[in-house]
């Protein structure tokens, strides 16, 4: 067997502002042909899991092209054009399939279904037989295009996201199987019209346990493959918004579509469950997370860096300056201009900066600081979070800015290029042991709580604004379809 292996994964954000560029993506994981090792986009993500499965089945592993990003804002036609030709071109035309690590929810500048694109040129170069198998974030957002291209489709079942590896393996498993019985598996897909944030999609307890069960309790069934829950990630103003369930079965004789319109009614049935939130007023969550015993970790809903906002919010930052609390405060800010100036400043110094440009009271409203900087840096750090595998990132200049204009004494760390607040490593970059401060910034709705788990388990939720807003009626979606719960 020989089987072509390849991943374009991003998740993208319409609302934030910037462009992701080829640039972006090699500077983080971009690999071509021979350069493309197991490892290479990280030990325990999907690729690996997938490059395993292959190995022991001995199957020769044709590598194309692989390009990750972090969630950041939408892709640009020129990093598309070049990333979907460089995985299309090196596909030989004697390989017996296909096996594709994506995302499903990213977003390009002038497509917004770049993955269904990419699957149509595949489709197109192997021919209407051969089998393309692509495993997929649980925050997909699968298409038309996706279903009309795709044998075989599975995702993630846990959120916060710890088993990439077992979905890439999965996704593997059932190519081969295919390939050796020599069947023609099929996806059905089934939509629930609604969308909602992300606090609550946690697999371990609530409605989405429930809807996670049902989908394991689903697949015991015969010629039952895969079934998935797709809560699709709700920053994305595209015209197929919404949840989805996916269901691979062993050929197209097998009733999967009775399965999907079931488990998606029941998310639908739901969907009020999941507008209940526990997030604060950013003022109380900072508050109540300065105030509680020991390390806490409070989350910025609407810089969620890992839902592809850039980084910039000011408002936590605008909270602590006038807090009245007495404690330790670490948060972290994207500015190229700032970390530049700041960087160049030197360690000791002391430094005035006017930080973001936003307008005022916009979640980026420029803000002005004075303080010293402790210390300073300039190299990669490499995530500890399960779904980001190890991998690494680049937030370029960066400085420990300490800042005591109020009660509160808030430590900065400034830096040029966004990067995920999933985990401390951030803030790790300056050597620092964040379990001495009172309270620590994240920027993420939900996985950020495994993240941090190494250090605290105490969180709050701050109610941000932002371009991943947990009100969703704060942005401004021109596609989404009608009607869409909760807005109509």
């Amino acid at each position: 067997m020989k089987i072509a292996v390849a991943a374009f994964s991003i998740e993208s954000n319409s609302f934030a502002h910037g462009q992701t560029t080829l640039d972006d993506f090699k500077k983080q994981i971009f690999f071509v042909g021979e350069d493309i090792t197991r490892d290479c986009a990280g030990p325990t993500v999907e690729l690996a899991g997938a490059w395993d499965v292959f190995s022991k089945s001995g199957v020769e592993i044709l590598p194309t092209l692989v390009a990750t990003s972090s969630p950041r804002p939408p892709v640009t036609q020129d990093a598309f054009e070049k990333i979907s030709a460089g995985i299309v071109n090196a596909i030989t035309d004697d390989v017996d399939g296909v096996y594709l690590s994506l995302h499903g929810a990213s977003y390009c500048q002038h497509d917004d279904d770049p993955e269904g694109t990419l699957l149509e040129m595949v489709r197109k170069k192997i021919g209407p037989h051969k089998l393309i198998s692509i495993s997929l974030d649980l925050h997909a957002y699968y298409t038309k295009k996706m279903l009309a291209y795709a044998d075989i489709a599975t995702a993630y079942r846990t959120a916060p996201h710890i088993d990439l590896y077992e979905t890439g393996a999965r996704a593997a498993q059932l190519l081969v199987g295919a390939l050796e019985s020599k069947s023609k598996p099929k996806v059905f897909r089934a939509e629930a019209p609604m969308i909602t944030s992300a606090e609550r999609h946690d697999n371990t307890k609530g409605p989405f346990k429930e809807l996670i069960d049902l989908c394991r309790k689903a697949e015991t069934q015969p010629g039952v493959l895969t079934v998935s829950l797709l809560a699709t990630q709700p920053w994305l103003d595209v015209s197929e918004l919404g949840w989805k369930v996916i269901v691979t079965t062993t050929s197209a004789d097998i009733d999967g579509q009775t399965i999907a319109d079931e488990i998606a009614r029941a998310a639908w049935d739901r969907r009020e469950q999941f507008m209940e939130t526990v997030a604060l007023s950013p003022s109380q969550a900072l508050h109540e997370a300065v105030t509680s015993k020991g390390l806490c970790a409070v989350s910025d809903l609407g810089d969620a860096t890992n839902g592809g906002s850039p980084g910039d919010s000011t408002e936590l930052l605008r909270e602590a300056l006038h807090s009245n609390d007495s404690g330790t405060f670490i948060l972290s800010i994207a500015d190229a201009q700032a970390a530049a100036s700041a960087y160049a400043t030197g360690v000791g110094k002391e430094v005035t900066l006017s930080l973001c440009d936003g307008g005022s009271g916009e979640y980026n409203e420029r803000t002005s600081i004075t303080g010293t900087i402790e210390k300073i840096a300039k190299k990669k750090i490499q995530y500890t979070h399960p779904a980001a595998g190890g991998s690494f990132d680049d937030p370029g200049e960066s400085a420990l800015i300490k800042i005591t204009t109020s009660a509160l004494t808030t430590y900065l760390v400034l830096h040029a290029n966004p990067v995920r607040v999933i985990d401390p490593v951030i803030y790790e970059l300056f050597d620092l042991d964040v379990r001495e401060f009172s309270a620590v910034q994240a920027k993420s709705p939900n996985g950020f709580k495994v993240g941090f788990a190494r250090v605290t388990s105490e969180f709050r939720l701050a109610n941000t604004q932002g371009p991943t807003s947990a009100d969703l009626f704060t942005l401004t979606f021109n596609k989404r379809p009608k009607p869409l719960f909760p807005f109509d």
